[in-house]
């Protein structure tokens, strides 16, 4: 009897982890980039965009995951500057941002952003300004 009821509560804490995983595990969020924040140091990094064409905002955290959650993240850095490139480059291309978990503002819980497909063009460092030379090249 005792072996069944081990059996049975081991079941429904899987099926609870299970659906935690689905309900914040990583997924996409179709959002505008408006602005980056923070030094990574003693502010956090933070994204903000606006949800798909709409007035809406959702701010993203933007830190390393490390092991756990097992997201292997330790690029908070690179993606923030892929953040702002897009955000000064194309502010009102929409973006697929893939994140974890949800933003719950009582609580003063963000998604944590991981990764951001973006078109090539949001992407590319813009050209250097041209200085005119005084020798009339």
């Amino acid at each position: 009897m005792k072996q069944k009821l081990v059996i049975v509560l081991g079941s429904i804490v899987a099926l609870l982890l299970v659906a935690a995983y689905l309900r914040i595990g990583p997924r996409p969020w179709e959002v505008q980039i408006t602005g980056v924040t923070g030094d990574g140091r003693q502010v956090q990094y933070r994204i903000e965009t606006l949800r798909g064409n709409t007035t809406k905002t959702l701010i993203f955290r933007n830190e390393d995951a490390g092991l756990l959650p097992p997201y292997f993240k330790f690029d908070s850095a690179d993606l923030q500057s892929t953040a702002s490139r897009i955000a000064r480059n194309c502010p009102d291309t929409p973006v697929k941002v893939w994140g974890y978990s949800m933003r719950i503002p009582w609580l003063d819980m963000f998604p944590n952003a991981l990764s951001i497909k973006a078109p090539e063009k949001c992407l590319q460092a813009p050209a250097p300004a041209r200085q005119n030379d005084d020798n009339g090249s």
